[in-house]
């Protein structure tokens, strides 16, 4: 019997241009269900199949919180694919809501009115736990204790990562691609000043030195300093600081330490002038106007971020870790990241949910995650699939991608507490404050530290 086959991005999104459900099915094809029984695409499938291939399988539905052909959104489909196409007795997944249309507020309405999907994905380790705290999410460290592979399976992940995923001590979401934040050099600038590339371990005061050789006065800095705070979290950790506590509850915005750190970013661009005033475009790294920029995962994914930096093949931008704040006193590289992956939601039927945690759980698995790399290319959070020779070839063959895998192991993620997005909208109108003259570092931490704490005190109280 011959079937139509079409790639899972292929018939995703022509599912969001006509028909509202589309089934997935073995070998990571889309099949349709034909009066009950299955449609057989296997080379040498007979109409000896059991008939009850179809009937006891589960209906599962997915909703991503990507467009169809983005990275993130083809990481996750990677390891669906994967399920299906090797349990296509067990599984018959449908794809319902997906893209830019998908906030949480629709998923929480979703929740209210009980029409819920069991699978949501492409989204970060904040949304996960702030469903869970609803009361949402399926706990995988409780519906995953028997699974088989499940003990093997978390202790490849990274244990920064778990944590990061986890609301008190229950694993939210299945970590699957990290998006960390790298410093990037234009390598060109550095070699016409004749300077070298800083070593690891390079310092701020390192940093400003090779400003001081390759920063020209009104034409060109050495980096854009935006005073934002996802920005501030890159300097923080080269600090060798955290915003919060070991055993998260407490928030750490007031300490000298941090004091520190604002003071000298506030410094390079009020005094000595090697940081830009201001938030730049990327535009403005490309034209040379900056030699230093916050580099990310994006950055030698196609189409080329800086095509006059770097042309495509990761020559021209040289990465590596922020500088290290004196405060950091071991010499610890430590990278600001996100990490993105899938969530099973809870629903009425016991067998839906429980299998909608296997199927989660199954993309923490080393062979998915190496699978969900070569889909995405992003960094996997599972160290046997992040091992330099378990890479594909799209992140080993290009120096930006392969350091960015490089520093993987080393990612603190962003506090997972349900109101951290509002509290970081406070803490940037107290940035903005400082930029304009309205106010000095140390009162702007002051007076934000107790309005954040109050958030993270009224998050653990709840879940």
């Amino acid at each position: 019997m011959k079937t139509n086959v079409d790639s899972p991005t292929a018939v995703y999104a022509a599912k969001h241009q006509s028909s509202r459900r589309r089934v997935l099915a073995a070998s990571g094809v889309w099949l349709a269900a034909i009066g009950g029984a299955p449609a057989l695409a296997a080379c040498g499938a007979t109409s000896e199949a059991p008939a009850t291939a179809v009937k006891e399988a589960v209906a599962l539905e997915y909703w991503s919180q990507r467009a169809p052909t983005d990275r993130l959104g083809n990481g996750v489909t990677a390891a669906l694919d994967d399920y299906v196409a090797k349990n296509p007795d067990k599984i018959k997944l449908t794809v319902g809501e997906g893209g830019a249309a998908l906030s949480m507020e629709k998923i929480k309405a979703a929740l209210a009115g009980g029409t819920q999907p069991s699978l949501y994905g492409g989204h970060y380790q904040v949304q996960a736990v702030e469903l869970m705290t609803l009361g949402a999410v399926v706990d995988l460290n409780n519906d995953l204790r028997t699974n088989k592979d499940w003990a093997k399976t978390k202790g490849e992940l990274l244990a920064s990562n778990v944590e990061g995923s986890s609301w008190k001590g229950k694993l939210a979401m299945m970590p699957m691609m990290l998006a960390q934040q790298v410093l990037g050099l234009n390598k060109q600038i550095l070699v016409k000043a004749g300077v070298s590339l800083p070593p690891t371990g390079f310092t701020w005061n390192d940093f400003a030195e090779l400003g001081k050789k390759t920063v020209v006065p009104d034409e060109r800095w050495l980096y854009p300093w935006g005073y934002g705070w996802s920005d501030f979290n890159s300097w923080i950790y080269s600090n060798g600081l955290a915003p919060v506590s070991a055993d998260r509850t407490k928030v750490l915005y007031d300490t000298p330490q941090m004091l520190e750190t604002l003071q000298w970013l506030h410094d390079q661009a009020s005094v000595t002038q090697l940081f830009r005033v201001g938030a730049a475009p990327n535009g403005d790294f490309d034209t040379h106007k900056f030699v230093g920029w916050s580099a990310n995962e994006a950055a030698g994914i196609p189409p080329v971020r800086f095509p006059n930096v770097d042309s495509g093949d990761g020559a021209g931008l040289h990465i590596t870790h922020f500088p290290m704040g004196p405060s950091n006193a071991r010499k610890q590289i430590i990278t600001y990241a996100n990490v993105y992956g899938l969530t099973a939601l809870k629903t009425p039927d016991a067998k839906k949910v429980a299998l909608a945690a296997e199927v989660t759980g199954w993309g923490g698995k080393s062979d998915v995650q190496m699978k969900i790399a070569t889909a995405s290319g992003h960094v996997p959070p599972n160290t046997i699939a992040a091992q330099p020779e378990n890479l594909p070839a799209r992140i080993k063959t290009n120096p930006i991608l392969n350091k960015i895998a490089e520093y993987g192991k080393y990612t603190y993620l962003t506090p997972n507490y349900p109101s951290w997005g509002a509290s970081m909208v406070l803490l940037q109108e107290n940035f903005m404050r400082i930029m304009s003259g309205q106010m000095r570092p140390k009162d702007a931490l002051a007076d934000a530290q107790p309005k954040i704490q109050a958030g993270v005190d009224e998050d653990l109280r709840k879940g």
